[in-house]
This record gives structure tokens, C-alpha cells and sequence, in this order.
């Protein structure tokens, strides 16, 4: 089988799965292509004639069938891109999103010389806290997070990106645990924040093979982390100021939110798609 004959069938197979449209099946086997072969877009069409050893269309055919089976091509590879970076993930995080980069550049763009001290809350793969850390190498970052393969990931990632961000296994939904976490000046989050309801209108490559805790959160109470983590900054003596991802239907709750709970200086942005997805606010704990 030719480079090009691999290319074309597993394209079509993927397609067929109706888990892909032709764009994104393309993508993915190019994608899968250049992991087989290492063999950018250009030098597959440069290449489109080689012959796969049989190891080789062997390790394609199962690759492929996985993709047609819906599962995301970071899993299938152990790998994904985020803010120029490199990331392990697996089954036990989430795929990093190109809208959380957003996030990270908003609180780079405002704080990028400053002495700073940082907590991502819910880090899963780490790819907040350790891009974070990579922009700004004077800050302190910190990352916690509630499970520990999920942890177990972040660190593998912070040594493969050489950063020094201290990782904390903590649940921000248990109060007790508030006192124990350190106070820094700039809190960040991208929490879990998808209503149950909202499952049924999305894709398996999502609801199948990405960790359900860290996405969905009980239709009865969508802003549950944001209410844990507006009660974790009212509980600390520093003032902060608190950077999240929001959905973008639940902007002006979230927003209302923290207006009640006493935070100011209340952001709403955009994501490249229009869509309001971040929101920034600032507390001062007065006594």
C-alpha cells in the first residue's frame, strides 16, 4: 500500500464512522500519517508514492480503526498542542482546547514582568500552570488538582517542559481544604462547567474518551466550581484577582455571581469565535 492509497482509504473509512466530517478526516490522517512516518503535510504529497512496510500499514489499519471508532487522535498518539507546546495527555485529562489558550494569553498580557505568584485550579493535564510558567519564568505557579492519574500527567508534563510548577492534590469543592492552599495573587480556572443535559447534543469523541468529571457538572447547578472558587478567594486574606473560562451561554451568571460575592472590576471577552468564554474579576477582602 502506497502512502497515498493509505491516505485515501483511511480517510474514506473515517468518514464513513460520521464521527468526522472530510475536513477533519483529513486532518487526522495526515496527523496519523506524519506520527507513522514522520512526514509533514508537504513531504506526504512529496512522498505519496512510497510503499508502507508491513509494520507499517499494520500500525496504520489499527490506528485508523480506532479513529473511525470515534476515539480523538491526541489519545491514539498521546499527544497534543497547546500554545505552541507539546502535551501528554491521556484518557484521565482533558484534550487541551485552542479557546483555553485565549485564557493564558490574557493573564500573560497583563502580567507578563510581574513578580506574581499563580494557582491553576483543576490542572489536569497541566497545560495552564505550566504554559504560564514557560511566559513567565519569574512567577510562582501552583497546580492542583482533585485526582491523582490526572496529577500524574501534569508532572510528566512540567518535566518534559522543565518547569518547576508545584502540584497540589486537593477538591476545591471541600472547604476544609481552602486553608491549606496557598495564597497567591492571581487565581486561574478552567472548570468543569457543561450541564448533564447538554451530553446528548455532543460528540462521542467527547462523551466517550474524555473524562466526565472534568467536563460535566449536574444540570441542577452549573456553577458549582465557580461558587467553590468565589468562596475559596472570599476565605483568603490577599486580595486576587481571578481569571476563568466560562460557557458561553453562562457568562452573565457567572458574572452575577461574582458581583454577589463582592468581587469588582468584572470582564467578559470573546473567544476567535465570537463566543463570550473568559471572564476576569478582583477581590479585596475587606474587613
Amino acid at each position: 500500500m502506497t502512502l497515498r492509497e493509505a491516505l485515501e482509504q483511511g480517510k474514506q473509512q473515517v468518514i464513513n464512522s460520521r464521527h468526522y466530517d472530510m475536513r477533519e478526516a483529513r486532518v487526522v490522517c495526515e496527523w496519523l500519517m506524519e506520527a507513522l512516518l514522520g512526514w509533514n503535510k508537504t513531504q506526504q504529497l512529496l512522498h505519496e508514492i512510497y510503499s508502507l512496510s508491513a509494520s507499517q500499514e499494520h500500525q496504520w489499519n489499527q490506528w485508523i480503526q480506532r479513529a473511525a471508532q470515534g476515539e480523538p487522535v491526541q489519545y491514539i498518539l498521546g499527544k497534543a498542542w497547546f500554545c505552541g507546546m507539546e502535551w501528554k495527555v491521556t484518557p484521565d485529562v482533558l484534550i487541551p482546547r485552542p479557546e483555553t489558550e485565549q485564557l493564558v494569553n490574557w493573564v500573560v498580557e497583563e502580567h507578563r514582568h510581574d513578580q506574581v505568584s499563580i494557582l491553576d485550579i483543576g490542572t489536569g493535564s497541566g497545560c495552564i500552570a505550566i504554559s504560564l510558567q514557560h511566559h513567565m519564568p519569574q512567577a510562582k505557579v501552583y497546580a492542583l488538582d482533585v485526582d491523582e492519574k490526572a496529577l500524574q500527567v501534569a508532572r510528566e508534563n512540567a518535566i518534559h517542559h522543565q518547569s518547576p510548577v508545584f502540584f497540589i492534590q486537593a477538591d476545591i469543592l471541600c472547604p476544609d481544604t481552602w486553608k491549606e492552599l496557598p495564597e497567591t495573587e492571581i487565581i486561574v480556572s478552567n472548570p468543569p462547567y457543561v450541564s448533564i443535559a447538554e451530553r446528548e447534543q455532543m460528540s462521542i469523541r467527547v462523551t466517550q474518551y474524555e473524562p466526565a468529571k472534568a467536563l460535566f457538572v449536574q444540570d441542577q447547578d452549573p456553577l458549582l466550581f465557580y461558587r467553590a472558587i468565589a468562596g475559596f478567594i472570599q476565605n483568603r486574606k490577599k486580595p486576587a484577582e481571578l481569571y476563568l473560562e466560562i460557557h458561553e451561554e453562562r457568562a452573565q451568571e457567572v458574572a452575577g455571581l461574582l458581583h454577589v460575592a463582592k468581587f469588582s472590576a468584572i470582564q467578559i471577552r470573546k473567544d476567535w469565535f465570537g463566543k463570550n468564554r473568559m471572564i476576569k474579576a478582583e477581590y479585596f477582602n475587606h474587613p
